[in-house]
């Protein structure tokens, strides 16, 4: 049950960072949106369910392969998500930080900023979702 928690959790936080800021990112407002990639669209939607599917298909539901197998790749891919989404949480901390600190050099030299004030807006809680999302993935990873 934990397992799908996070994975619904992650795949949620993906999808609000990626609605409210990052699709937003080197954009203005004759622009249009930028698009999803098939990339980031299996990093978002498809990779956290992963876990659950390994689970699903171990010896305790489907019993399509045994024990010692979904422990590794369950211990594997649990891995994976916290080393993700800790890094994409970090990512966007970093954005913000550097957004913040250079918005006075920007602004004398006429540059505008990579993301617009509204999405500039909703990027501490969308870093903070994924932030909870990698210590839970870290959580099931250790215990």
């Amino acid at each position: 049950m934990l397992t799908i928690v996070a994975s619904v959790s992650t795949a949620v936080a993906d999808w609000a960072g990626w609605h409210f800021v990052w699709r937003h990112e080197n954009t203005n407002e004759n622009s249009e949106p930028n698009k999803h990639t098939a990339t980031s669209i299996f990093l978002s939607y498809y990779l956290p369910f992963m876990p659950t599917l390994a689970l699903i298909l171990g010896p305790n539901k489907l019993g399509v392969y045994n024990a010692g197998f979904s422990f590794v790749a369950t211990t594997v891919l649990f891995a994976v998500m916290a080393i993700v989404t800790g890094g994409v949480a970090a990512s966007a901390w970093s954005v913000r930080r550097r957004q913040i600190e250079e918005k006075e050099s920007r602004e004398l030299i006429g540059q505008k900023d990579t993301l617009p004030d509204y999405a500039f807006q909703h990027l501490p809680w969308t870093t903070a979702m994924l932030a909870i999302c990698s210590f839970f993935w870290f959580y099931l990873l250790l215990f």
